[in-house]
């Protein structure tokens, strides 16, 4: 997990990790398009908010994407 932006009036923490495997046919929620990295091959991201809290989970949010942008603007 990789923390992304915080936002301290809402004391929580915008949180990412890479899917990778893609399953068959598995594309960005949004733009249907796929990150491709140096090594590693294809991946996506999974976006989930992690709260300040002393045993904190982190809420993940519906979908995979390529970029923040994309996740972005389907949860808007």
């Amino acid at each position: 997990m990789h923390a992304v932006s915080r936002d301290a009036f809402a004391r929580s923490t915008l949180v990412r990790s890479i899917v990778r495997p893609l399953a068959p046919g598995q594309d960005c929620g949004w733009c249907g398009n796929v990150r491709q990295a140096r090594r590693g091959g294809p991946s996506l991201f999974r976006y989930g908010t992690e709260p300040d809290a002393v045993r904190s989970r982190v809420h993940w949010h519906d979908g995979a994407f390529c970029s923040k942008p994309c996740h972005d603007a389907y949860h808007a």
